[in-house]
């Protein structure tokens, strides 16, 4: 690969040079007359890093991605780039890039065109324009295809013309609002590890908005989960998909099992839930000093690959929790096996390696579902919040 420089000098209004790609966002709401769309945001995003804003429509995240471009202003609260703040100075000032959903591309240009478009306007001179995008052209994949028009190319080409066309301007920062949306599967999985890679070729600094969690646990460092207008968690992809820290996250993120429970008894090292399955006990001393309440009511999740599909009449381990069910439906999942099991009035989805005791299994079998307290998570119904948590924690 072309070696290109890996983040170039960005400069903010008054050319002062400036640490590269960093964004704190602090206490920001936007609002349209009586209507906020974002309430009382803030999260920093470290130089250099991927991060995606992930959450369902209408959720913020591109009235996030518009106000750290610069197209909108913040009702309160205030944004800086690497240290500097950003309200109101414009968009063309700020050392950012943007790939928008519709690629905004010029359809009677080349490639080639399209990609040194930004650079003549800065008024680079010829050779240093020859030399950028022929990097970028081989950076993003698009060797011999310089002369081409855009109606010639197929989806995933003209979106390596966009991108390639926002990174020959070196920005610290490059800004994607579902850029990826419009594709087919197969593509659009090609189209994420390319981002990827470039991005960590380059060093810049990504700030990525999808409603898709698989795209989003895939590519980024740091995701960031929004609702109504909110920052619901921010962490790594794992952290957030093991270890939820509201409701929302914890089905919004993957797939969840869910039971309505009420914390019936406390004693001593033990608390004692009631569900819809039975009733469920959890060692108290891993709650990390969260409080449970006699009578209080809560949301059981447990994440279907946390939940064990045996044989009836399979031993449990000293610690874990089983119940009685049948087996309703098997769906194949190439080296994984959904099951859906009845527990009494509830259905519950495990996911089961292939092999060993799970091709013993058959729809209509009565079963054994097991599973671990420490896999348990406990949300409040009413606020949503975390009430207790076992296992480890970030």
């Amino acid at each position: 690969m072309t070696n290109i420089r890996a983040n170039s000098v960005s400069q903010i209004d008054d050319g002062t040079p400036s640490a590269q790609g960093s964004i704190t966002i602090e206490n920001v709401s936007k609002s349209y007359g009586e209507t906020e769309v974002l309430s009382n945001v803030s999260l920093s995003i470290g130089s250099g890093s991927f991060v995606t804003l992930l959450g369902p429509s209408g959720c913020g995240k591109t009235t996030l991605l518009r106000l750290i471009a610069g197209f909108i202003e913040p009702s309160r609260g205030q944004i800086s780039i690497d240290g500097q703040n950003v309200n109101g100075i414009p968009t063309q000032k700020r050392p950012i890039g943007m790939v928008f959903q519709n690629l905004a591309l010029f359809p009677h240009f080349t490639v080639y065109e399209n990609i040194a478009y930004g650079l003549k306007l800065r008024q680079i001179s010829s050779k240093e324009i020859e030399f950028r995008v022929g990097q970028f052209i081989e950076l993003v994949g698009l060797q011999g295809l310089g002369e081409r028009r855009i109606a010639q190319l197929s989806g995933g080409q003209k979106q390596r013309v966009a991108l390639a066309r926002s990174l020959v301007l070196e920005p610290s920062i490059l800004l994607l609002d579902e850029p990826l949306s419009a594709l087919d599967l197969q593509l659009r999985k090609q189209l994420q590890f390319s981002l990827k890679d470039i991005q960590k070729v380059l060093k810049t600094t990504f700030v990525f908005v999808t409603h898709d969690q698989e795209e989003a646990t895939l590519m980024s460092d740091q995701v960031v989960v929004m609702s109504a207008g909110e920052v619901q968690q921010i962490g790594s992809p794992q952290s957030i998909y093991e270890r939820p820290e509201t409701l929302f996250v914890s089905k919004f993120i993957g797939e969840v099992n869910e039971l309505a429970g009420t914390v019936r008894t406390i004693k001593g090292d033990m608390l004692e839930i009631d569900t819809a399955i039975g009733l469920i006990s959890l060692p108290k001393s891993t709650a990390h000093g969260l409080v449970a309440v006699e009578g209080a009511p809560c949301v059981v999740c447990l994440r279907p690959e946390k939940l064990m599909t045996l044989p009836t009449g399979s031993s449990a381990a000293a610690g874990r929790i089983s119940f009685d069910g049948v087996v309703e439906d098997r769906l194949a999942l190439g080296p994984m096996i959904r099951n859906t099991v009845r527990c009494k009035n509830l259905k519950l989805i495990s996911l089961t390696m292939t092999g060993n005791d799970a091709n013993s299994l058959h729809t209509g079998d009565h079963c054994s579902v097991q599973f671990d307290a420490e896999n348990v998570q406990l949300f409040s119904p009413l606020t949503g919040d975390l009430a207790l948590a076992f296992g480890e924690r970030e």
